[in-house]
Order: C-alpha cells, then structure tokens, then sequence
C-alpha cells in the first residue's frame, strides 16, 4: 500500500484556501499513483472553529467544499482513497454537530467515520459542538482491512485520572484484525508531545500500521507541529518534521525501510522541530492570517523584547518590523545603546521617541489635587487621600504602549507585546501593557527566554548577561521585587502546570524534576528549598499569582507551548474568596 499524508496549515473559515490544499494534495498523491491520502482533522472547515459552527451558512459552505472534494475523486488515480475531515450536521438528539472522517474514491463516497471520543479538558472543548460517534470504519483498500480514526480516539489513556475514557477505539480495532490504521489528527504542540504520539502509539504486541497525519501552521493561541508519521509496530517509518510549508510525503507501507529499529532510539535519533521555529510560526501566521504584514514592537534593550524583535525578524522579514526606542529618564545608556546594536544587527526599523513622563503626572496632578488637597465643593467633603508613588513609574509603561498604539493605528503595523509567562503570572506588568494583538513569549518561563537569546548571534550578550530590570525607576532590579527566576520560574511551573500548591510538594516535585529544564541553576533552586524564608515566599508568589487573575485575563493571546498556559486553557475565576 502506498500512502500519501497531506500535512498541511488549514485556516478556519478559508474554505477555498483549504480546498485548494486539499485538491493539491490529491493531484500529487494521484500522481505518485498512491492507494491512500490522509489530511488532518476537520480538513475542510479548519481546526478550532468554535462558535463559527453556530452560523448556518458555515456549515453550509463546508458542505459544499464536501461535495467538490467527492466530485473531483472521479479524477484521481484508479482506487485512490481520499480521507478527509469535515463537519455533518446531527439531525437526532444530542449535540448539534459531528466531527466526521470521509473516504471519497473514484466519485463517490465509500464510507464515513464519527469520531468516538471528543476532548473536553485543556484547550479543547468539543463536547461543546460534538456528538460522539459508536460505530467503527473497517474498509479494504489495496488488499488490507483498513480502520479510521481521529485524533483524540487514539488517546483514550494519558496516564492520568482526569482524561481517561470509559471506550477504547483502538483496542476495538486491534480486537477486529485491521492491518492499517488511518488517523486524521490536529494535536497542538506542547513540550515532548512528539515523544508522547509516539510512546502512546506503538505496540510490541500488535503488527497494526499507523499513518498518523497531523496539521502545521498557528492557529489564534495554538501550534500545530506536524510531525506527521507512519508506525509499524515498534517500527517508525517515516516522520516529518518540516512545518512552514504543506508537504504531501509518500510512503510504501510495504517497503520502506524503517527510520529507526525502535521506539527507544526515537529521541537521539530524529531531530525535533525546535520551540524557536514553532514560535516563528505561530507568529508568522497569526500576523499573516489577519491581514497586517508589518509588526511594531517596544525594544527597550532587555531580553524580552529583543527576543520578540528577533522572532518577528525571521517570521516577517526585517523590512516588516518596527522597533521603537522609548527611553525615559531612567533608562539606562546601555540598554539604549543595547537596543540600537540589536536593531541594526537584525536590519529591522529603528526609532526613539523619548518618553516625558514626568509633565504628564504634573499636569495630572495639578488636575487632581481638587481631590487630594482640596475641598471639594461639588461632592461637599474634605478628604485627604494618601498617594501611590508607583503610579509614577507606572505612567512610564502606559505612555510608551499609547506611543505603540499610535504607531500601529497611523502605519497599519499589528502590536507585539513583549511579556513571558512569569511575568505574567505574578502580573509585573503595567495594567494594560499587555494589551496588544500577540504576545510572541507569552508561553515562556524567563530562563526560556534567556536561552533563546543566548543562541542567537544577532542578540547582544549583553542583553541576556545584565540583570533584568523594568527600569521605571532608579536603580531598579526584578528579582529585588520578586525572587530570583531560578526560583520563580520553577514555583510559576509547579503551580500553573502541575497544580502544586503546598510548599512540601513543591519540594517533591522540584527534586523529583531537577534532571529537566526547569530552572536557570537547578542547585540554586534545590539549596533555597531548605533556606529560612523559602515557605513564607513559597506562599507569597502563590498568593500574587492568585490576585493577579484580573490582569492576566486582559491580556492579549500568545502561542502556547506548555501543558497549560495562560488563556483558553486555564480557567480561574477572577472573583474568588476561600475560607480558610
């Protein structure tokens, strides 16, 4: 059997773009006279279309790009079987929708498949739209007993309580012989998800062969990293690891040759796609897909923004990104002339606009002191109220991100917000200052974004060597307000992704971790653990975490690379009490 797999970035709603990838996709497959092509999940419609299933003439138009697919099947290749995902309306009880596989060959279709289990945890949520099928799809294609399936039907078990399904499409197909199993798939990245599609997938009992096609390309807070494979067994076949253009690899299930021996040799063996170019990516097609194609970005001279300039340089072009300076009178010399190094090094626009803040708060104030000073006649009440000094430097952030803004509504350049994860999740940021339309680090931890930097060439050491600062006011360091990132990170981690909220189980899970990548200096983290202070801090970044809900959830979306970010996935009240 020859198989074709029609990796390719589907676009929610683009039903002639889709079409045209899948007819595509059909023309080389019947070229290289193929039995199979397999596209990935929902083909036709575009993965995560959310409420859009709601407009009827959405659902319509997929139909109809259903049809045409049929039709132009009695063009192909002699028994070339096209396998497709689109959406069929539910015309008895249950949920509207279902997510269903089509096999179309030679004109007509010779079968369709409901997917069985349909996700509801983390970012998914299609027990929303969905009803789940019961039956299974066994079909002889070139003389093989050939099962479908879609992506989550493979995952009945994660290893966890949480997300185990009572039914097992898999181990029903194995249980009926099939020799072929056809799966189309939209698994957005996350860290080692690769290993996990393919641990979770083979078997040393069962001879079955997995062609598993998966999506590429970004999609609003997803990425979808392709690594599209075919297993025998322990055997892998073929992987694909190219992501910034759709392929159609062709592969002989009865004579390749395979990549590796075995599972176990997987990781030294195939190289990953690396979380950089997922991130370029993610960024390139958010941009790209909703119609801008330049990018204005604050660069103040410190990690997280020469990191997004250097993304949005190698996802857009240099030409298609504007730097902006924005000093103020506590802005270092070196971090301006950090920020103009990097600029020219990357060849991408440069501008300063000094930042004057100080006219603003005394204009303001004078404004103000009616309250603060003064009686007020019109409410008839003598108040004095004491004065927040932080709204100084906060006036920093806020002039520089209506100075973005500006340029972004004058040239038409969609705004990058410049924030990482644990900024974000003890909210040091100015309210509002992540408020643009795409925050390219959203998802990472500092230590991430610092080894980023560091492999990048066009990235001045400096900017990655000096400690990190907001620079809002004198002499001003962002480990003296919070902790140390070898410690913060990891406790942000713990927390957000693993739901470690007792000091000794972060204990545990911090020795139990510390052969990953969870800290910049893991022995640094592993000697605070048992320092004085370490609970009452412990608690403390636990708390912020905690308050700073309501800002977080005003912040525009960012690509997601861990198992749980903040966005769609994380759902935290904003109003919240316990009672202790």
């Amino acid at each position: 059997m020859r198989v074709c797999l029609g990796q390719i970035n589907t676009t929610p709603g683009d039903f002639d773009g889709n079409l045209e990838k899948i007819l595509v996709g059909i023309d080389k497959a019947s070229e290289a006279e193929c039995d199979v092509i397999v596209f990935p999940e929902l083909t036709i419609p575009g993965y995560l279309s959310q409420d859009l299933l709601y407009d009827p003439k959405y659902i319509e138009q997929n139909l109809i790009s259903y049809e045409r697919v049929v039709k132009y099947s009695a063009r192909t290749f002699p028994g070339l079987h096209i396998v497709f995902g689109f959406i069929a309306r539910n015309a008895g009880p249950g949920k509207p929708f279902f997510n269903m596989a089509a096999i179309a060959a030679e004109g007509r279709v010779v079968g369709c498949y409901k997917k069985q289990l349909v996700p509801f945890y983390d970012v998914f949520d299609e027990a929303r739209y969905y009803e789940p099928g019961n039956e299974l799809l066994i079909l002889e294609i070139a003389n093989k007993k050939v099962g479908i399936a879609i992506c989550e039907d493979l995952w009945n078990d994660k290893g966890s309580q949480d997300y185990s399904y009572v039914d097992n499409p898999l181990s029903k197909y194995r249980d009926k012989g099939i020799e072929v199993m056809l799966t189309l798939n939209s698994s957005p990245y996350v860290h080692d998800k690769e290993w996990q599609r393919l641990n979770l997938i083979s078997s040393r009992d069962s001879p079955v062969t997995v062609v598993y096609v998966n999506q590429c390309g970004g999609e609003d807070e997803l990425i979808f990293d392709g690594h599209s494979f075919v297993m025998q067994g322990q055997r892998l076949l073929h992987m694909s690891t190219e992501v910034f253009k759709d392929t159609y690899d062709v592969v002989d299930l009865n004579g390749s040759d395979p990549l590796i021996p075995s599972i176990e040799d997987y990781r030294a063996t195939i190289p990953f796609v690396s979380v950089f170019d997922l991130l370029v990516l993610s960024l390139k097609d958010y941009v790209i897909k909703s119609g801008f194609t330049q990018v204005v970005v604050a660069s103040s001279g410190g990690v997280d923004s020469a990191v997004v300039c250097k993304l949005a340089c190698k996802a857009l072009g240099p030409k298609n990104v504007h730097a902006i300076r924005l000093p103020s009178i506590y802005s270092s010399k070196h971090a301006r002339e950090d920020a103009l190094m990097l600029h020219r090094n990357l060849g991408c626009w440069d501008y300063e606009v000094p930042i004057d803040h100080e006219s603003s708060i005394a204009m303001l104030n004078e404004r103000f002191s009616i309250y603060s000073e003064k009686e007020n006649l019109v409410a008839n009440v003598v108040e004095t109220k004491r004065y927040n000094g932080v709204a100084d430097e906060n006036m920093q952030a806020r002039l520089r991100d209506l100075y973005i803004m500006h340029f972004s509504n004058a040239y038409g350049a969609m705004p990058l917000s410049t924030g990482n994860k644990t900024e974000s999740a003890c909210g040091y940021y100015t309210h509002f200052d992540m408020n643009f339309s795409f925050a390219p680090i959203k998802d990472l931890y500092k230590f991430q974004v610092i080894d980023i930097a560091k492999q990048c060439s066009d990235i001045p050491s400096n900017i990655w060597k000096k400690p990190p600062s907001a620079e809002l006011a004198e002499g001003q360091k962002d480990e003296e307000s919070l902790l140390s990132y070898a410690i913060l990170d990891p406790i942000v981690r713990a927390y957000v992704e693993d739901y470690v909220s007792t000091f000794d189980g972060f204990k545990l899970w911090a020795q139990r971790n510390q052969e990953q990548a969870i800290s910049s200096d893991t022995q640094f983290l592993i000697s605070w653990l048992f320092s004085e202070n370490a609970e009452n801090n412990f608690q403390r970044i636990l708390s912020l975490i905690g308050r700073m809900e309501f800002k977080r959830r005003q912040t525009c979306p960012g690509t997601k690379v861990s198992k749980v970010a903040f966005g769609i996935g994380r759902r935290i009240p904003i109003v919240e009490k316990w009672t202790s």
